[in-house]
């Protein structure tokens, strides 16, 4: 059977097309008989219009980018929530694309949602494409960054005061007595960890703490090497009393791994994780984390991004920072005498 057409929708109601068109977009007011006579041949034959051709007539293709870095990560699943659940309310659709820290996956990434016509892009940046992202935004697409921000790309942000988030868990651990800490995080230099180990740093020597060269722990991204690196650190003649893992996959590594060494938690070493997993509350130990609101994080990128598309003249970057909250609980006790 050949698809129906706004044509043959307006024969079989008995009106025209233009009604039939004005009742699909919701543009102009339509009388009520003839509105609810579309509707029911709509309804009958269960229509659905062709949104590629309407696109091209209207240049809105209520389709909208998320990429994000690991979808792994529970941290952006709530993201990814929260960006869709405003962009349902809006009539949208999410396109959705992991790059896993790759910056080549993410030009790939951009290139096919500019191909797509999208009209905004949710993303976290790796910051190594940063020209492509100019010229999207310089064509008229929508763009706010989150979890991460590029200085001087003159795109809206929403992120968390990461700096503050490293600071607050090693200032607990510090007040708790510990005088060795160590931060198991990536090798690779990713923004966010990389606050994170700020606010680390600024803590210790706030507290005088001097930092050790084996008190940092690097990793890959796809976490193998944590077994070797904790072993390694643990050995020292002065190994850490308490850790601090970067992120929740991280977290989870640590875990693993210090239980193959047969170190208890936080008997033998104490241990806060960045990102409050619903699980952690029920672990034995239940672990002290560092929240960061990531439904909020996503719902309020995606704000900003309607408020730019509703827009019909350049805006100015906006900007939130929320703050981080830490979840004290077991895992973090002071080191045993």
């Amino acid at each position: 059977m050949k698809p129906l057409t706004i044509k043959d929708i307006a024969r079989l109601s008995g009106t025209s097309p233009s009604t039939v068109s004005r009742v699909l977009t919701g543009v102009v007011p339509v009388a009520d008989d003839k509105r609810s006579a579309i509707l029911n041949t709509i309804a009958e034959l269960n229509y659905r219009p062709n949104l590629l051709a309407r696109s091209l007539k209207t240049k809105a293709t209520h389709s909208l980018g998320l990429l994000i870095n690991d979808v792994l990560n529970p941290f952006y699943g709530a993201l990814a929530r929260g960006v869709e659940d405003v962009a349902r309310q809006e009539g949208y659709v999410v396109i959705l694309g992991n790059t896993n820290e790759d910056p080549d996956t993410e030009l790939a990434y951009l290139k096919m949602l500019q191909d797509k016509a999208v009209e905004g892009i949710v993303f976290a940046p790796s910051g190594a494409n940063c020209a492509v992202v100019r010229e999207l935004m310089d064509s008229g697409i929508a763009v706010v960054q989150v979890d991460r921000r590029i200085e001087g790309l003159g795109a809206s942000s929403v992120t968390l005061d990461n700096r503050g988030g490293g600071y607050i868990a090693t200032r607990h651990l510090a007040a708790h007595g510990h005088r060795r800490i160590g931060f198991v995080t990536y090798a690779m230099g990713q923004m966010t960890v990389a606050l994170r180990e700020r606010g680390y740093r600024d803590a210790l020597d706030e507290a005088n703490i001097g930092l050790e060269q084996g008190d940092a722990c690097r990793v890959s991204f796809d976490l193998a090497d944590v077994p070797a690196c904790l072993e390694k650190m643990l050995q020292a003649p002065e190994p850490p009393t308490a850790l601090i893992a970067a992120n929740n996959r991280i977290a989870l590594a640590v875990m693993r791994a210090l239980k193959q060494l047969e170190k208890a938690i936080p008997d033998d070493i104490a241990l806060v994780v960045f990102d409050d997993l619903e699980i952690f509350d029920l672990m034995i130990p239940a672990l002290t984390a560092v929240a960061q609101p990531s439904y909020e994080i996503g719902r309020q990128a995606a704000e900003f991004l309607f408020a730019q598309i509703r827009e019909e003249e350049p805006h100015e970057p906006r900007s939130k920072v929320f703050a981080p909250e830490l979840i004290v609980r077991s895992s973090s006790a002071a080191p045993r005498r």
